[in-house]
């Protein structure tokens, strides 16, 4: 007859569990930090996403109302029969006109500027002020030159080149550098 003795089996002893825990505590808290960290970055981009979607929203809104417009005819609109885009606003800090009047394709004297308060509006024959956007996006500056020269204040058909519009708009996020979009658009329909 053969006797077997069997050991009994020993558990963890507690410092075994603490060691265990610990190391479980690291690198759980670690896991949670990243996590935290990836969500706080996401939102950062998801703020400077819709603002520059805002921005081009904007800059699209421009340029296609300028593109398409036409030659003031009767001289209604814009101080000179035959004008075709008028500058407005002129901050003389930055040297820079900050609205531009024009007629639209659709027969309508449409104003487009930078209001005091840093918010891009528009005026439809000289009715009521409304914003470009829905949500007010503070805008640093917009600047808007007429055939590369900023002393400019009109153009009109009787120019010997064909009118350019460069179109600036500058913003600023939080806690970021400035930012510069620019474009130049001509007249689609030339007369």
């Amino acid at each position: 007859m053969r006797i077997v003795i069997k050991k009994k089996s020993r558990g963890f002893s507690i410092v075994e569990l603490l060691i265990v825990l610990a190391v479980f505590v690291i690198i759980m808290g670690s896991m949670v930090t990243i996590f935290i960290s990836i969500i706080q970055n996401q939102r950062r981009i998801l703020v400077k996403q819709e603002t520059l979607s805002k921005v081009s929203y904007a800059m699209e809104y421009i340029t296609r109302n300028v593109r398409s417009s036409s030659k003031d005819t009767t001289g209604s609109c814009l101080p000179d029969k035959g004008d075709i885009y008028f500058l407005t606003h002129y901050n003389s800090a930055k040297e820079l006109y900050e609205g531009i009047k024009f007629i639209t394709n659709d027969n309508i004297c449409q104003e487009i500027f930078l209001d005091v308060d840093r918010v891009l509006k528009r005026i439809d024959n000289n009715e009521a002020t409304q914003n470009i956007l829905l949500n007010e996006l503070k805008i640093e500056s917009v600047g808007f030159i007429l055939n590369g020269n900023n002393t400019i204040q009109t153009a009109s058909d009787d120019d010997s080149i064909q009118s350019r519009v460069t179109i600036l708009i500058s913003f600023q996020e939080l806690n970021e550098q400035k930012k510069v979009i620019q474009t130049t658009v001509s007249q689609d329909n030339l007369p």
